[in-house]
């Protein structure tokens, strides 16, 4: 079973070129990402991720919009959790910003006080977040919602926790709106490698910056790799 749905606007922000997105137009890639609708008093609470995400944001929903939104990340804002594990380590008082700014969800939940969002937000811990976003996004569709705000983003692991499978080695943010339509189809396919097309390439690692080339593409389908299982995303 194929779930449909539709993608009415993309954006993304990168700190350096990814290898096969150099040219996508929808990408922006800079030392640190756009601030200006970032008011002075929010963008001191944040730092580059919280900066990433509340650009991206901002971007699409307007003042008191009642927009639904879906945060996916492997670890949320894991440098601000690693300092507080690092001042509680040496008995030393907890910074308060950094530890209500820690919780996984609440890089969102600032730009939602600012912007005086009334939708609920879903949160996601994945090490790949675009399959799961997108399947909370059409869960939110058929629930009556018309339109679902989903947010991706990640940075790399601080070295204490960083291992050889690491995917992620520079920070990124990514948003897009999800609508009813069906303009992309999503599915799971068993026995993957009989069924997907030798030329299908698969979004190895930041899916979900690829997934917006691939929206402006002239490719018609995708393998999107999740939980040792192959999805297919494709277009009608």
């Amino acid at each position: 079973m194929s779930i449909s749905f539709t993608v009415s606007e993309w954006s993304g922000w990168t700190s350096v070129p990814i290898k096969g997105l150099e040219g996508s137009s929808q990408l922006t890639f800079s030392d640190s990402p756009d601030v200006q609708n970032i008011p002075p008093m929010l963008r001191r609470r944040l730092n580059l991720l919280g900066r990433a995400c509340a650009s991206e944001i901002l971007q699409h929903c307007a003042k008191d919009d009642d927009i639904p939104l879906v945060y996916a990340s492997r670890h949320g804002d894991i440098e601000r959790t690693l300092s507080v594990l690092q001042e509680l380590a040496l008995e030393q008082p907890v910074s308060p910003m950094n530890f209500s700014l820690a919780v996984h969800n609440a890089i969102c939940g600032v730009v939602s006080i600012h912007q005086g969002l009334k939708g609920n937000i879903s949160t996601i811990a994945a090490s790949n977040g675009l399959v799961p976003a997108l399947l909370e996004a059409c869960g939110l569709i058929e629930e009556g919602n018309d339109r679902v705000l989903c947010i991706i983003c990640d940075t790399s692991t601080p070295e204490i926790y960083r291992d050889r499978h690491e995917a992620v080695e520079q920070p990124f943010a990514c948003c897009f709106i999800v609508t009813k339509g069906n303009a992309l189809n999503l599915e799971m396919i068993p026995n993957a490698s009989k069924q997907i097309p030798d030329d299908n390439t698969p979004f190895l690692n930041y899916s979900a910056l690829r997934f917006g080339a691939f929206l402006n593409s002239t490719s018609t389908s995708a393998s999107l790799p999740h939980n040792n299982q192959h999805w297919m995303i494709s277009k009608n």
